[in-house]
């Protein structure tokens, strides 16, 4: 069963989306810590490991891809799921992902609500 007001750590360079994301998954009932710089989100993980049920990373970012930050974390915290987010899903990304422990990989085009209630179906799982 999902955890009642599991905190999420969203990341997404694109401040407009980021915002938006916060917005819903805070409708549905979410904590968001949402940052826009993969770095500093890796920090702030790093400093509370224990704090988050679930990072939600977009891929495409700059300084530190989603896949490169998802393997900083599982680094860390291997039982943490995570969902990658791109714009631009492509099938050696999704591999490479996965092949980390990526938990899912949804499209950027997806609307907010689905990634509410993916988020929903990884804490269930």
């Amino acid at each position: 069963m999902a955890k009642e007001r599991a905190h999420i750590l969203v990341i997404d360079d694109e401040e407009i989306l980021l915002d938006l994301v916060s917005e819903v998954l805070e409708d549905h009932g979410f904590i968001v810590t949402a940052l826009t710089s993969a770095p500093h989100a890796r920090d702030v993980f790093l400093g509370r490991p224990s704090t988050f049920d679930l990072v939600v990373a977009d891929e495409k970012m700059p300084e530190l891809s989603g896949t490169d930050l998802a393997k900083e974390i599982l680094a860390i915290r291997p039982d943490i799921p995570i969902i990658l987010y791109t714009d631009y899903p492509e099938v050696s990304t999704a591999k490479r992902a996965k092949a980390i422990g990526v938990s899912t990989i949804l499209q950027k085009s997806s609307r907010t609500e689905e990634l509410a209630l993916c988020i929903k179906r990884v804490l269930e799982s």
